[in-house]
């Protein structure tokens, strides 16, 4: 009964977010801590500013969980499912998150600093002002994702989709872009 109604409510912030009416603020449960430790399968979970940091969480199912300012700094989530889950200002610096299906996740000002992105699922990520810098996003599906003045200094975007992105005011220096040249506008 529990879950069901926090998936109510969560999907109903999910609907509100999207549309800039509110933006989830709790504190990490830490049942739903030990349970993403335990089993790698925490849906709809409340982690804000949880420190999973270094952890190995591959596979894991985060679908629709709040990760508000949590430090997943060198965690592995290869495969992860982090779609609509919401990552506001989460530290990722180094994180592994290839592969993982990320659609619809609200990531703005997230650190992303040479995270592995490679081969994520990405469409309509928000990653308004996020840093992007020397994060590997090859072969990254990045339909329709919002950038903002994201930092993308040093990332690698070969051979990523970035159909229906707006990048006019992301930084790019020393970029690695879709079809391999190199953007430099942004350099210092």
């Amino acid at each position: 009964m529990r879950r069901t109604l926090l998936a109510l409510i969560v999907t109903a912030l999910t609907a509100f977010t999207w549309l800039g009416w509110a933006t989830p603020t709790w504190a990490a449960i830490p049942e739903d801590v030990d349970l993403l430790r335990d089993t790698n399968d925490c849906p709809v979970c409340i982690l804000t500013e949880a420190d999973l940091s270094g952890l190995v969480l591959d596979g894991s199912n985060l679908k629709v969980a709040t990760l508000t300012r949590a430090n997943l700094a060198g965690t592995s989530l290869k495969k992860a499912n982090l779609m609509l889950a919401y990552l506001d200002e989460a530290n990722l610096t180094g994180a592994d998150l290839s592969g993982s299906q990320m659609n619809g996740a609200q990531m703005p000002q997230a650190i992303l600093r040479g995270a592995n992105l490679s081969n994520a699922e990405m469409t309509q990520v928000n990653l308004l002002d996020a840093d992007l810098s020397e994060a590997n996003l090859e072969g990254a599906v990045m339909l329709s994702v919002k950038l903002g003045t994201a930092n993308l200094k040093g990332a690698n975007l070969k051979g990523a989709n970035l159909r229906g992105v707006n990048r006019s005011m992301a930084l790019f220096c020393n970029t690695v872009m879709p079809d391999g040249a190199i953007e430099n506008r942004d350099c210092d």
